[in-house]
């Protein structure tokens, strides 16, 4: 029998790691009822109590979206269906490990370490998205193991999908997609890109965040004219095609000790639009992929080395090709939202 999923979260779109789930499990034959608000202040909780109330006897399982972890102790208390919890990790490492926004002492830090203690605690079943995050989660929050499931991200290959009608682009270029954030390393790319700048490479940059002020410097410290950077906001939907012409897509650059607990969603994007990806050799990467098969790897924060990389692959762009093609077929067996929702079925 098909399960019904009432889906919750307080974003007024459902996040891209969300929708890629939820539009798995409707391939695989489930229902999905929404219950979403994102109204100011506290009003939010009281429309969604609402919403819930006309539904609650309508699933099976409440599913606690993406980025939820303040909604996940309230879905306990007005429900007593099984609660999935779409975490991907956590709100603490993101906050105070990624972006270092309060620093490490404060009132915040314990702060946010209760707001993913409740939310872990009040869901039956969390998602993470590695194993190294999984440990992660289950030794700084004390978790039961048995509640955590690794689970890939995966991309949507109704969105990401290659173009066998796409124009051949002029020049040979790399991709960086993604936030500015300290773990990216963005600066390492535009050390290569100096190096790599009397070479016919061309190097695309998407995104913004913290380091965009780095990058402005930098970028005029010399004649960066082999680097465009693209850091204006676009619809989701306009993404691909930025993406599609790359010939290589780059991961995080840093030596971050994040690296090791994270996949990021650029990664499945480009597995499903068969661009060969050069990534770091982090933990929770190589769970994944396999060097010189899946992928090909470079030393964390060392631009000398991503550089020879870079014209290596260049130079050997056949063997890119097939390497590309191994991570297409690895995404289309285990990272399309359906093979996803299938694996996430077999947990419940």
């Amino acid at each position: 029998m098909s399960k019904t999923f009432c889906y919750m979260n307080l974003t007024s779109s459902i996040p891209p790691r969300d929708a890629i789930y939820l539009n798995g499990l409707r391939e695989n034959g489930a229902r999905v009822i929404e219950c979403r608000d994102n109204s100011p202040s506290w009003k939010k909780f009281w429309v969604i109590l609402q919403k819930h109330r006309a539904v609650k006897n309508d699933y099976d399982i409440l599913w606690v979206g993406y980025s939820g972890h303040i909604l996940v102790p309230f879905a306990r208390l007005i429900s007593r269906k099984k609660i999935v919890f779409n975490s991907m990790g956590s709100l603490y490492d993101g906050i105070i490990g990624s972006r270092r926004k309060y620093g490490f002492l404060g009132w915040r830090v314990p702060y946010i370490w209760l707001v993913d203690w409740l939310a872990f605690h009040s869901a039956n079943l969390i998602l993470v998205g590695t194993g190294p995050m999984k440990e992660y989660v289950r030794r700084k929050f004390l978790v039961p193991e048995h509640k955590l499931v690794r689970l890939w991200t995966g991309a949507d290959n109704k969105v990401f999908a290659p173009d066998p009608n796409a124009p051949e682009p002029r020049e040979f270029t790399v991709l960086f997609r993604g936030g500015l954030l300290p773990e990216a390393g963005i600066e390492h790319l535009i050390k290569a890109a100096r190096i790599l700048q009397n070479e016919p490479i061309h190097f695309r940059i998407v995104g913004y965040g913290v380091e965009s002020p780095l990058v402005d410097r930098m970028l005029k410290e010399f004649d960066s004219k082999n680097v465009d950077w693209i850091s204006d906001k676009f619809p989701q939907n306009a993404l691909p095609d930025k993406m599609r012409g790359c010939h290589i897509s780059l991961g995080q650059l840093a030596d971050h000790e994040r690296q090791q607990f994270y996949i990021p969603f650029k990664i499945f994007e480009s597995m499903a639009l068969k661009i060969p990806l050069l990534v770091i050799r982090a933990r929770g990467m190589m769970e994944l992929l396999t060097e010189n098969e899946t992928c090909f790897c470079f030393n964390p924060s060392d631009a000398r080395n991503l550089a020879d990389k870079i014209l290596w692959i260049k130079n050997n762009y056949g063997t890119a090709k097939k390497v590309a093609e191994n991570a297409y077929q690895l995404y289309l067996r285990d990272l399309t939202p359906k093979a996803l929702a299938k694996n996430l079925l077999s947990s419940l």
